[in-house]
């Protein structure tokens, strides 16, 4: 009798095949049966500041002034439908072009990272399609949105980040300013790895403040095309910062919200494999983005699961990297942990109230940043019964 015993690459592609089945399975599922939010006329809520800039670069209405900032100075979306796509299409169709262009991009642009790796090319599909704000999937649940366009930008800026061309990804980033703001706030980690790749001269000096100053002028100008009034996001920045340090609750929920996207990290680094990837230089740039646009995702809104997705160009070699060392094991394990973590073969829920308030159930209950705390501390402990798996796990695999 002929016993078959798989190799440890024929294992991985199960496990990847398995997998990225799942996730498409998941994307079908919402494009087919998923329905539209129906907060605000299906708007929601920042959509429907979205709209009314809409229809007040249309000349539609006079209502620059009853837009709240920040989204009056987000432009990008509704200028270009208006005046480039002429009213043709709204935000849903642009956003689901935005949605596969931005997967496609990425995709394409972190090749050579995970070029003859199939766990490497597994990380990059499942975290630009799969996860729960994974624009190709959240834009059939809320088409009112700027993300799709900003993540779409980034990801151009990482094809120049990754030829350490930290020049012209920044100015590539400015391109993202009006579509959201946050763009502006990238600027200076590009810059200041602009400036360590380079001789740090007075040229230097003069091109990175040349840099952030243009992108502040953009960041003015958009205020004078939608007439809004700036204020300052320095206070809402000490606020969230504050609460941050004063709220256990908001901590928990800050470090479960991020670990949607990076969870896997914890099950699939060690101190092995880390000693692995850590002289690599794209690697430590997702290492020290990772930790910059967490700290940006914590003190710039409650939404810090949306926020904190919206950078992963920017963090995105870091996870393809830590896939590619992981042991069949540890890449299983973490796959699982995005699946149970990210509900991806799930629908989006709607509401149960317009607002959140600590549900344990409907649309806010998904999301550990506005759920009760209970579903913050269930997200963090898969993570943490899945590292503690691994440990036990892998030496009886080895073993065999």
């Amino acid at each position: 009798m002929i016993r078959f015993v798989p190799t440890k690459k024929q294992i991985e592609y199960f496990i990847a095949g398995s997998f990225i089945i799942a996730g498409m399975f998941g994307v079908m599922w919402i494009f087919i049966t998923q329905d539209p939010v129906q907060v605000s006329n299906g708007l929601g809520w920042d959509g429907v500041y979205y709209d009314r800039l809409l229809r007040f670069l249309a000349a539609e209405d006079g209502l620059g002034s009853s837009i709240a900032f920040p989204y009056c100075a987000r432009v990008g979306t509704p200028w270009i439908l208006v005046n480039i796509l002429n009213n043709r299409f709204g935000f849903y169709g642009f956003n689901i072009v935005a949605s596969g262009l931005f997967s496609a991009t990425l995709l394409l642009a972190t090749r050579s990272l995970w070029h003859g790796s199939i766990k490497g090319l597994t990380a990059v599909i499942a975290a630009s399609t799969f996860l729960y704000f994974a624009p190709l999937k959240f834009t059939s649940f809320y088409p009112a949105y700027m993300d799709p366009p900003f993540l779409l930008i980034l990801a151009f800026c990482l094809v120049f980040i990754l030829k350490k061309n930290y020049f012209l990804a920044s100015i590539i980033c400015i391109a993202g300013i009006p579509f959201r703001e946050a763009s502006f706030y990238v600027l200076p980690l590009l810059v200041t790895f602009y400036l360590k790749n380079t001789q740090r001269d007075n040229v230097a000096w003069l091109t990175s403040v040349s840099i952030i100053m243009l992108g502040y002028a953009l960041k003015e100008l958009m205020l004078l095309v939608s007439d809004c009034e700036s204020q300052s996001q320095l206070f809402t920045a000490l606020f969230w910062f504050y609460r941050f340090l004063s709220e256990p609750t908001h901590v928990l929920g800050s470090f479960a919200a991020i670990s949607l996207t990076l969870g896997p990290l914890y099950v699939v680094l060690d101190k092995q494999t880390f000693n692995h990837i850590k002289s690599d230089d794209t690697v430590i740039f997702s290492v020290v983005a990772s930790v910059y646009v967490g700290i940006l995702s914590i003190i710039g809104g409650s939404d810090v699961t949306r926020i904190f997705y919206s950078f992963l160009p920017l963090y995105v070699p870091l996870l393809i990297k830590s896939f590619r060392v992981s042991s069949p094991t540890s890449f299983a394990l973490a796959c699982f942990g995005w699946l149970l973590t990210n509900h991806m073969l799930q629908k989006y829920e709607q509401p149960i109230s317009e607002g959140p308030n600590s549900d344990i159930s409907g649309f806010f209950a998904q999301f550990p940043d506005y759920a009760h705390p209970t579903i913050a501390l269930v997200v963090l402990g898969i993570w943490i019964i899945l590292a503690m798996s691994r440990r036990l796990i892998e030496p009886l695999v080895d073993g065999i």
